[in-house]
């Protein structure tokens, strides 16, 4: 356990790095120990391994669910809800105010004449006017 921790500690990614010893020099070299004193070299034994799950038992382990890469992704969020209908009011507002654009363009042939996004901003622009109470 203690060596698959270490493993997963020495990833340039881990949030628990290796935390190093004395015994390593400062350009991140290993320096071997005197040859007098047992045990082996290698960088892995002299770095110390900390980890949360350390004093854990392989029972609370085993109830961590694990994160697999082929993990599904999650649904996508829910449509936004339906727009509010008109009342029968707001309607015959909007009937209103459109003969009255109709009406202060010069007719039904220059309303018809004009582009969807022309007529749209009108709508738009009359309809801010009406409703903010903003007067000529």
């Amino acid at each position: 356990m203690s060596e698959i921790i270490r493993r997963a500690n020495s990833k340039p990614s881990s949030p628990f790095p290796s935390i190093s010893t004395p015994a390593l020099k400062s350009k991140g070299k290993a320096t071997t120990t005197d040859s007098s004193t047992p045990g082996p070299s290698t960088p892995a034994s002299i770095s110390a391994t900390y980890s949360p799950y350390m004093k854990s038992s392989r029972r609370f382990l085993s109830r961590i669910a694990p994160l697999h890469p082929n993990r599904r992704t999650p649904p996508p969020p829910p449509p936004p809800p339906p727009p509010k209908k008109k009342t029968k009011k707001e309607l015959e507002m909007e009937e209103k105010w459109e003969e009255e654009l109709v009406e202060s363009v010069g007719g039904v042939d220059v309303w018809a004449a004009m582009e969807d996004a022309e007529r749209k901003e009108m709508r738009k622009i009359k309809r801010d006017r009406e409703m903010s109470g903003w007067e000529d």
